[in-house]
């Protein structure tokens, strides 16, 4: 049995990327450039209006003004700016040649049709002038950026309807047990419904994977084997649930085995998720999660989640916080590091009711997960103590 930080520092020795592919911009939220983005354009692409008003010359001193034309947005400027004139212009608007401000209309009155009054003076030019956002060949995107909303908006700027990043895992996803029946069923006498895959399946949504969904494998060696098999030849990261512990029906170590799984480590000291498998089979990575549910979820997101997050070069953050638990908290076995459901509210992290591993009830109440450290048995009310949101 291995320390957790131990077993996470296994999985990431263990975890690569797995080369790059090219997607559409479009579904490239959260992903992570392959590559060095270049501008192909200067941005602004001219000297634009940054307000609606009127483009004159910024050393005309005249009050008023012949307007001589209209520029819209996207139109190019047809005549030139001299002294006492002037050009009704919009926002983004080019502006035309011999102008190099803009007054706003709030600062000016119409006299007729075509006379413009200055009444209130300005000193800003509301000038965007050519290329002072990004020059045209300037690097505006690093190779390693995750894409969010806003990369997104400059990759289009520079005319990247596609682009390289690094390739996301193929993820399949097995329970295991003659217990279980799938959630569309009416579970039979000593049933229950397979919930670990719909969790499993949601918690890598969230991560933008569309995990593999193979089904659940009875309590027998073969139907495991023939669904192993499957997953280690579809997948690049396959994740079982169940039949990992010590029972005469838990099977899963001795098929991963069978089927050439190199197991790396096969129970870790922390609580719940002490029954945890992780091994490779080639480039490709084997998870085996405990059966209980609260396990799954914990180990997930304290294991699989930095795994994924290497492959494709995110960064993961610490999720941890402090706060000031709100109540005494006591534990009858301190030999492991432990994570238990809390509420977090303005005031700190009140622990809740919790059964056990089994009990994810509680886990639908629960903003978060506190970190107990092995060998505390006793928290007092306004300790502060390590959550992990959720």
């Amino acid at each position: 049995m291995i320390k957790s930080k131990d077993a996470l520092k296994i999985i990431l020795n263990n975890s690569k990327p797995l080369g790059t592919e090219a997607i559409a911009l479009t579904a490239a939220l959260g992903r992570v450039l392959a590559e060095n983005i270049y501008s192909d354009v200067n941005i602004p692409p001219f000297n634009r209006s940054a307000m609606d008003g009127f483009a004159i010359n910024f050393k005309d001193k005249s009050k008023i003004f012949t307007v001589i034309e209209d520029i819209p947005a996207g139109k190019v400027p047809e005549k030139t700016i001299s002294s006492g004139k002037c050009a009704r212009i919009m926002t983004g608007a080019m502006l035309p040649q011999g102008a190099d401000k803009v007054v706003m209309v709030e600062n000016t009155k119409q006299i007729s049709h075509n006379k413009m009054q200055i009444v209130k003076a300005e000193k800003k030019s509301n000038v965007s002038l050519q290329g002072e956002d990004v020059k045209k060949g300037e690097l505006i995107l690093k190779k390693g950026t995750k894409i969010r909303a806003q990369e997104a908006a400059m990759l289009a700027s520079v005319g990247k309807p596609t682009v390289k990043v690094l390739r996301q895992p193929k993820v399949a996803i097995i329970s295991t047990g003659s217990e279980l029946a799938e959630p569309s069923q009416t579970p039979k006498p000593g049933q229950i419904r397979n919930s670990n895959s719909s969790m499993l399946l949601v918690q890598l949504k969230r991560l933008g994977i569309e995990g593999i969904y193979l089904g659940i494998a009875k309590d027998n060696f073969t139907a495991t084997k023939q669904l192993v098999s499957k997953g280690l030849a579809q997948a690049d990261i396959l994740i079982l649930s169940g039949g990992v512990s010590v029972g005469d029906y838990d099977f899963v170590r001795e098929v991963l085995e069978a089927c050439g799984v190199k197991i790396l480590f096969n129970k870790v000291a922390i609580k719940p998720g002490k029954p945890t498998v992780f091994g490779k089979y080639g480039d490709k990575t084997v998870f085996g999660l405990p059966g209980n549910p609260v396990s799954v979820l914990i180990i997930f997101d304290l294991f699989v989640v930095p795994a994924i997050d290497k492959i494709v070069g995110r960064i993961t953050k610490s999720k941890l916080t402090s706060l000031r638990l709100l109540k005494n908290f006591q534990r009858r076995n301190a030999n492991r590091e432990q994570y238990f459901p809390i509420q977090i509210t303005k005031s700190g992290a009140r622990p809740l009711k919790f059964h056990g591993s089994a009990h994810m009830q509680a886990l639908t109440q629960a903003d978060g997960i506190m970190h107990i450290a092995k060998g505390i048995k006793n928290l007092k009310k306004g300790t502060l103590v390590n959550v992990r949101p959720i």
